[in-house]
């Protein structure tokens, strides 16, 4: 079944339209994916848009009340990585019921596209993942001195309920920019299984965006781009003999020491990018040698994992991390994510930072901002989570920064600074 296009502006009580593609019992196969053939494009392309401000009117407000509710109840809503069904159908009768715009699903990820305007507005994705890691003792959301706690409350189910509200208290009609909003499942688990690939290769009318905004937890910090990421096979070979007798063999091990303390030393290197600063980092994550503990190991295989900068391609980064490794060691890089580039010069960018006193970094890891700069559309960090919080058994969002970060976008989408 292909994506089907339902009408952008309904009757305020009527329900938008839901659509699936391959969906259970659809009976009809998965179309291919779509190709972008949209070539690289500088960010400064403004001059070729139409720039539309809104009413000079204050967007309404959700309560902060509200946004901590909202919060607990999706905390409350199990979504692991694999088992998002329950979470997608909550959120796609939420969105059903807003009575606008055009609801789009494939497996348990979720696309909304607001009412288009009738003068040319520029378009603005806001995106955010609905799974997360396993439970560790915090499946039930509790509140405590200005926090909810809970598995995902940062990372980042507090980010969904800051869009989810933008979208239930904004009138689109009324924004200066053309609205969408993707809530995407499958980010803990592999890249090639994350939602929002799938997303938009299946939606290629998203790579038309002026820009995407991916709700990850920043603590209200603007993150530009995201680095790198290369993780690749080192193996090195010996030959077995007793332990008795070293000398019958060559020990992987011995063989490799030399390298495994030069390479350990890596510095981590601060590079500027964009006016913002990451960090290039090395390090070995795994040593496997051995089958018994009385004979010399004759293959050491060792995991590199390697976090590059914004400035260097794949290709580069691949070829930096081989010339690392001695000629005569096997080499084989095992999985690589592109980084996210950096979008400083964008205006609307640099307008969110002057208008709210953002302060800006660097993204210091790999999120889905690469997947968007390498579909053409400039994207950055900024949601309320606490990135130290993810993944922890004690995870909390603070609640003032569910209202801020709220806030910050409402007006952004509202109206242009004065």
């Amino acid at each position: 079944m292909r994506w089907s296009r339902a009408s952008a502006s309904r009757p305020a009580r009527r329900r938008a339209v839901v659509s699936v593609i391959g969906g259970p019992g659809s009976g009809s196969a998965r179309r291919p994916a779509a190709v972008y053939r949209t070539p690289p494009r500088r960010w400064r392309v403004a001059a070729r848009r139409c720039y539309i401000p809104a009413s000079r009117e204050e967007p309404p407000m959700i309560s902060s009340d509200t946004l901590a509710d909202l919060l607990e109840t999706l905390v409350n809503i199990p979504s692991e990585t694999g088992h998002e069904a329950a979470i997608a159908d909550w959120m796609a009768a939420r969105l059903g019921a807003l009575g606008r715009g055009e609801v789009q699903r494939t497996g348990q990820s979720l696309a909304w596209r607001g009412p288009r305007g009738r003068a040319a507005r520029p378009l603005v994705v806001l995106a955010g993942h609905l799974d997360t890691v396993p439970a560790n003792g915090n499946a039930t959301a509790r509140r405590d001195s200005g926090r909810l706690y809970g598995l995902g409350s940062s990372d980042m189910k507090g980010g969904d309920v800051v869009l989810l509200a933008l979208l239930e208290s904004l009138d689109p009609a009324r924004l200066r920019f053309d609205l969408a909003a993707v809530f995407y499942d499958a980010e803990e688990g592999p890249a090639a299984g994350n939602g929002l690939g799938r997303v938009l290769r299946e939606l290629p009318w998203l790579a038309e965006a002026r820009l995407a905004i991916l709700l990850e937890p920043t603590d209200l910090r603007v993150e530009l781009g995201c680095i790198g990421t290369m993780n690749a096979e080192v193996r090195v070979t010996g030959k077995s003999a007793h332990s008795a007798r070293p000398w019958l063999g060559v020990n992987a091990v011995a063989r490799a020491a030399p390298w495994l303390a030069e390479v350990t030393r890596f510095p981590v290197t601060p590079v500027q990018v964009g006016g913002v600063e990451y960090r290039e980092t090395l390090q070995v994550t795994t040593l496997h040698a051995g089958r018994a503990r009385n004979v010399v190991p004759d293959e050491l295989t060792v995991n590199l994992n390697y976090r590059f900068p914004p400035d260097r391609t794949l290709d580069q980064a691949e070829a930096r991390l081989k010339a690392l490794v001695p000629s005569e060691f096997g080499f084989a890089v095992v999985d690589r994510a592109a980084a996210g580039q950096v979008c400083a010069d964008l205006p609307e960018v640099a307008e969110f930072v002057q208008r709210f006193g953002a302060k800006v970094t660097g993204k210091q890891g790999w999120t889905d901002v690469a997947r968007f700069t390498a579909a053409g559309v400039p994207a950055f960090n900024f949601g309320p989570g606490i990135p130290e919080q993810a993944h922890q058994a004690d995870e909390y969002c603070p609640l003032e920064n569910l209202d801020v970060a709220y806030r910050w976008l409402a007006q952004f989408l509202s109206e242009a600074a004065r």
